[in-house]
């Protein structure tokens, strides 16, 4: 009976592996959406000291609640079930049971572990808004008063250009002057001179 239950994991299985293989960035884009997801609301119900604890629930939460895992669970779960009773290398079925559900689950975690983490250090990756605030830009385009200017700032590597303001204080930005980003507004930054940020 446990046999069957295994050639029908390691079937479904192999063709959740293919099929996530031929769709390519496709699975990968869907599950990169649920886990945005999971670690805004983290973010956003949690305070300063509990972001990162929220974070760490959010990521354990994803690996069992996503595709992938289960995808490689059925897989690793139904190929050693098989293996171990076909070739009757354990003395009880239940013991070969228990091994199979470990293997799933270790492989499953940890491939979805692996993916996860190298798709997050990948370049290109989505920013936060957040992300820009604190950093230092370039001007493009030179901003007075309420005139929109054109800011460029690295971001993991990357240069993106924004839409910039000055605050109140601050509103003269010259063309190759260092400004600070010291918040967003939607896609536009509200910037300040470094000089006078120092000067203040």
């Amino acid at each position: 009976m446990l046999l069957y239950i295994y050639l029908f994991s390691v079937i479904v299985g192999g063709i959740l592996l293919a099929a996530s293989i031929l769709l390519g960035g496709k699975d990968a884009d869907t599950e990169a959406s649920a886990e945005v997801d999971l670690d805004a609301d983290a973010d956003a119900d949690a305070g300063e000291a509990d972001v990162g604890a929220h974070g760490d629930i959010a990521g354990f939460l994803y690996l069992f609640l996503s595709l992938r895992f289960w995808t490689f669970f059925l897989a690793f779960f139904g190929l050693t079930g098989v293996v171990l009773d076909v070739f009757g290398l354990v003395s009880h079925e239940l013991i070969g049971l228990a091994l199979a559900v470990g293997m799933g689950a270790t492989i499953g975690t940890g491939a979805s572990w692996l993916i996860r983490k190298l798709s997050k250090d990948a370049p290109g990756e989505a920013v936060r808004s957040t992300d820009y605030v604190g950093k230092t830009a370039r001007v493009l385009v030179p901003f007075e008063g309420e005139r929109v200017g054109k800011v460029r700032v690295e971001i993991g590597g990357n240069s993106i250009d924004l839409l910039a303001t000055g605050v109140a204080e601050d509103t003269a930005g010259n063309r190759a002057d260092e400004v600070l980003i010291v918040e967003m507004d939607g896609n536009r930054a509200r910037v300040a001179r470094l000089d006078a940020k120092k000067a203040g």
